[in-house]
């Protein structure tokens, strides 16, 4: 193969690997985080999402060493847009787990915090479809 027929053919193949870099569908489904202070309450979040969507699914937040007296806890929830809410959080073993299912999401991070502590776990969500 000729060197300009080399070329041309891995322009080609590039443009079309960056073609579907580009399509490729939202990564925020099916994620989770968590916060890396040791010091402090370790928060964690996932969601359950799926692919391609501006929908992030059930939010699970977990609160991993929570001190033994606490049967349950507020989660506050701070979503892409600005909008803020909680709910409640119970016990299951040696956690403190609660669940939600937020509505559609823009791009942004989506976080979760425990009340009492400042720290919080995010996800950033990414829509790449523009449907939002």
């Amino acid at each position: 193969m000729t060197r300009s027929k080399l070329l041309r053919a891995l322009t080609v193949a590039g443009t079309i690997a960056l073609s579907a870099v580009a399509t490729t569908p939202a990564a925020h489904a099916a994620a989770s985080a968590c916060t890396h202070d040791w010091s402090g309450p370790q928060i964690c979040m996932k969601t359950d999402g799926q692919d391609g969507t501006p929908q992030p699914g059930t939010v699970t937040a977990t609160w991993t060493n929570p001190p033994k007296s606490r049967k349950s806890a507020t989660v506050y929830i701070y979503e892409p847009g600005g909008f803020s809410y909680s709910f409640k959080a119970k016990r299951s073993g040696g956690q403190i787990v609660g669940h939600t299912a937020p509505g559609l999401q823009e791009s942004g991070d989506l976080c979760v915090r425990f009340k009492g502590s400042p720290h919080k776990a995010c996800l950033e969500m990414i829509n790449r479809n523009g449907s939002f």
